[in-house]
């Protein structure tokens, strides 16, 4: 790569290459990098088959930066195709389309502490908290709700068509969490904290505020309700993943010690927690059998096998998350169309476009009436032509 880069973001684009920016560089703390790159870089397809190794390959580094005054800034891929970048200052909020090599000014985000001091005395700035692409249908997602990252603000602000409208607020504010799309489409917020190394009255288990420990729902009308508690509370370096059965795996922290003993010699907690939503309580689930061809192009057709063909409503995609800081980049839930039904068989059909889902992998999931998931199975969207993606592949050079 071009600079060294310390707690960047990186985002999946529509042709499957992977947009970085911002982190600190190798010069160390303070010196955030406006550099933007693409990897692979142009002049290489797309990697596909588990056969190609990328090693060696170069980056592209585009003519547009992104001077983000602070690392971890939230990336995200909508149905336009386009990179919205969404950082921690109010201020700095910007759209990139990243085949035209262009940047635009997206309106500040309303904070309720807009223009107020930060805890430090300085400018004031969301902390690590989560942001989640919200699902919608079968063509992608095209909006993104900001959540945590301030203790004292409950409040989500919803980015859709350019403009910025606040929505229905959480129990209360949390730097630290890990908000994660479900199976069903509804939200699920765990894990949070006062501050970075702050868990309300400090560091250690027995001091900890135990309402960070409760974690919280919103359904599909956009309301939250606090669930059930963690046994232990996770903030800085804390973590959570859907698993492939729809249970959620809840991981990592770097100050609660699982003996509530501040002097023992490791830091890092490195026990799981596992929560098993309600819909894995309410009665039978749908049964996915065989996926008869799990690697598809866009806008194919998915045939599945079901042993509860009159239990299905819906067909879902689930992207794996990969996460950190709160800093989830890579979520993504689409609906699929349902276009035939056979006996025990189903015929889906993928995705349109990869603007809609960018090429990879993504779990399949078949629910009922109640919203309830079966197991998934893994589907692999193939890398598009260039035509497909609605975007221009150019090989961009430094100083160009």
């Amino acid at each position: 790569m071009s600079v060294g880069r310390w707690y960047p973001s990186v985002v999946t684009g529509a042709d499957g290459r992977q947009v970085i920016m911002s982190g600190q560089s190798e010069l160390g703390w303070g010196t955030p990098t406006p550099v933007v790159e693409r990897f692979p870089a142009a002049t290489h397809q797309v990697p596909f088959e588990k056969s190609v190794k990328p090693i060696g390959w170069g980056v592209d580094q585009l003519k547009t930066e992104a001077p983000f005054k602070w690392d971890y800034p939230q990336l995200f891929s909508l149905r336009d195709g386009k990179i919205y970048g969404l950082g921690r200052s109010v201020d700095q909020q910007w759209l990139f389309d990243t085949a035209a090599d262009t940047k635009t000014d997206l309106p500040n985000r309303p904070d309720i502490n807009k223009g107020k001091p930060g805890p430090d005395g300085g400018e004031w700035r969301r902390n690590y908290g989560s942001a989640v692409p919200l699902p919608a249908g079968f063509r992608g997602p095209d909006s993104v709700l900001v959540l945590g990252g301030d203790r004292n603000d409950p409040n989500t602000y919803r980015l859709a068509g350019g403009k910025w409208n606040t929505e229905k607020p959480r129990a209360f504010g949390r730097t630290q969490d890990d908000t994660l799309l479900l199976p069903d489409g509804n939200l699920l917020t765990v894990n949070g904290a006062f501050d970075i190394r702050d868990y309300g009255n400090g560091p250690y288990n027995p001091n900890a505020d135990l309402k960070y420990r409760q974690v919280e729902l919103r359904d599909e009308n956009g309301d939250w309700k606090l669930g059930p508690v963690q046994r232990l509370p996770r903030g800085y370096h804390s973590n959570a993943v859907v698993l492939p059965d729809g249970r959620v795996m809840v991981t990592g922290d770097e100050l609660q010690q699982l003996a509530n003993d501040p002097d023992i010699t490791d830091n890092n907690n490195g026990s799981i927690e596992i929560y098993e939503p309600a819909y894995l309580h309410q009665g039978s689930r749908p049964a996915l059998g065989l996926i008869f061809n799990p690697s598809v192009a866009y806008n194919e057709k998915i045939t599945v096998s079901t042993s509860t063909p009159n239990d299905v409503t819906r067909a879902v995609l689930l992207a794996p998350t990969t996460a950190t800081h709160s800093i989830n980049t890579s979520q993504r839930h689409l609906e699929l169309r349902i276009k035939s039904r056979s006996g025990n068989f189903l015929e889906l059909q993928a995705p349109p476009t990869a603007a809609a889902a960018p090429p990879g992998h993504y779990m399949l999931f078949l629910l009922n009436e109640e919203g309830a998931p079966s197991k998934a199975g893994w589907i692999q969207l193939k890398p598009p032509t260039t035509a497909a993606t609605g975007a221009t592949a150019t090989k961009v050079k430094p100083g160009d």
